[in-house]
């Protein structure tokens, strides 16, 4: 197998993340890094040992050694750093969510096609037996006709930058992050239950997104805090099938419920779900809140309740199929696609999943501002880009060219 050789854009915490599943994949070499903090970036080199590395991410991209990239910086930089990569000719590794708006997300989608390279999303709550379950018991009509799905995303108090201290402020910050828990964990959850329930087409969104828990000054370091903490939308798409959303990083209630899709003839209860980047990248985290299902239906005129044992049968499938641990992590899955060892038809499209979780999230903002619902076209025709055109660094000034 070919070794692909890859750069990292933006050296902070989730880059982390990253190299810990990097590091356990064969026919990866991790060649250079790029961060606009020189403290940060030597840090990082040195932990990792990489010594090819670089303030400004475009000197990274001029060289001709690497395949590709993982853009692990900030929501609205998401689509000017990858388009730039693809301009370069590397293909792109892009955390979540794919942008801080829709009308980013087409462009980066679009892009994709024009400059022809392979993309993808981190999503990983996608990419685990617990989703590849719910997605076939729902094909084969296990549940009957599915009407409503719900997805609840709960922080008592952890706003990242502000109560989660380690974390940059730059999540808080409308010109970096452009919203907070809605686009920062939201999208785990939408996402996932969009892919079990076979990405049905959306037609209209109602929400409203809410900034209300007191914060203290001292936590912010003097910046603005500039993006909600809790977001509440209800999404109905074209097959008459509904889904509720909440999503907290602070809120003054001890829980918010399950997370489920529920049919005509059962229901599917998520045990725990992915979003903390699956369990190559954070083993310790896996083992504590293992990946279940359970479910709820009616057979031979009873009442039944079924613990489908997901964490105890995908031990077995990998012995049984394992060719499906190309599916079971993000990272070693777009490799695969890079090294054609999956497809555009076998390979999950995480570009599009993304691409429709960011319709349904962007609806609940656009909802708010019209008070109203809107729909799935006016969405599309009022998405406005808001990724970062000029950023200011110690160093100097990045234009953005997209």
């Amino acid at each position: 197998m070919k070794e692909i050789r890859i750069g990292i854009i933006g050296t902070g915490v989730i880059s982390q993340r990253h190299m810990t599943v990097w590091e356990k994949i064969p026919d990866v070499k991790i060649v250079c890094g790029a961060d606009i903090s020189r403290k940060v970036l030597d840090q990082w080199g040195e932990k990792y040992g990489v010594t090819d590395l670089y303030t400004d991410f475009r000197d990274l991209l001029a060289r001709d050694d690497i395949d590709a990239v993982d853009v692990c910086v900030h929501n609205n930089l998401h689509v000017p750093i990858s388009i730039a990569a693809m301009k370069a000719g590397k293909h792109v590794y892009c955390e979540k969510p794919m942008a801080g708006s829709y009308r980013d997300a087409k462009l980066l989608y679009d892009a994709q096609k024009v400059f022809n390279k392979k993309l993808a999303i981190q999503i990983s709550s996608i990419f685990n037996m617990q989703s590849r379950v719910a997605r076939d018991m729902i094909a084969r009509g296990d549940l009957g006709r599915i009407y409503h799905a719900r997805t609840y995303g709960f922080r008592r108090l952890g706003r990242p930058g502000a109560d989660i201290q380690f974390l940059s402020p730059d999540f808080f910050s409308a010109e970096f992050g452009g919203h907070g828990p809605l686009f920062d964990m939201g999208v785990y959850r939408i996402s996932q239950m969009l892919f079990a329930m076979g990405m049905p087409q959306l037609d209209c969104v109602f929400g409203a997104a809410y900034q209300e828990i007191e914060i203290d000054d001292k936590l912010l370091g003097g910046k603005p805090y500039e993006v909600e903490d809790f977001g509440v939308g209800l999404a109905r798409f074209k097959n008459g099938l509904t889904m509720d959303i909440v999503e907290s990083w602070a809120v003054n209630i001890d829980q918010l419920g399950s997370n489920f899709i529920t049919g005509s003839k059962g229901g599917l209860k998520f045990v725990n779900l992915d979003a903390y980047g699956g369990p190559m990248a954070n083993p310790e985290l896996a083992a504590k809140q293992p990946l279940d299902l359970e479910f709820y239906g009616i057979e031979n005129g009873m009442h039944i309740d079924k613990k489908l044992n997901i964490p105890f049968n995908q031990r077995l499938d990998l012995v049984v199929n394992p060719q499906n641990a190309l599916f079971d992590d993000n990272q070693r899955h777009w490799l695969a696609y890079l090294n054609d060892e999956l497809t555009d038809e076998t390979r999950y499209d995480t570009p599009w999943i993304a691409l429709q979780t960011m319709l349904v999230s962007e609806g609940i903002f656009l909802s708010q501002q019209l008070g109203r619902s809107v729909t799935a076209d006016e969405i599309d025709a009022m998405s406005e880009s808001n990724a970062v055109r000029r950023q200011n660094t110690d160093w100097g000034v990045i234009e953005y060219d997209f």
